[in-house]
């Protein structure tokens, strides 16, 4: 019962802590600088590539629209 309480339990984070899915971005992403990229639809400067898990930190992470480094969505 043990085992089963923490593996429900770790699920649960992952799941929560957005590591299973990433909310807001597409499944697409590319790496430059450094970086990985993801592409949002509502990001602090409108929709378009941003570091992933940035696109609300507003200053941080954007990349650039829709053809940035010939990359689409």
């Amino acid at each position: 019962m043990r085992t089963f309480v923490c593996v429900a339990a770790t699920a649960i984070a992952i799941v929560v802590s957005g590591s299973f899915f990433n909310a807001g971005a597409d499944a697409a992403e590319f790496v430059y600088g450094g970086h990985k990229h993801c592409w949002y639809d509502a990001g602090w400067k409108g929709p378009g590539w941003y570091w992933c898990g940035y696109a609300k930190r507003e200053g941080k992470g954007w990349g650039g629209p829709e053809g940035f480094q010939g990359w689409h969505r």
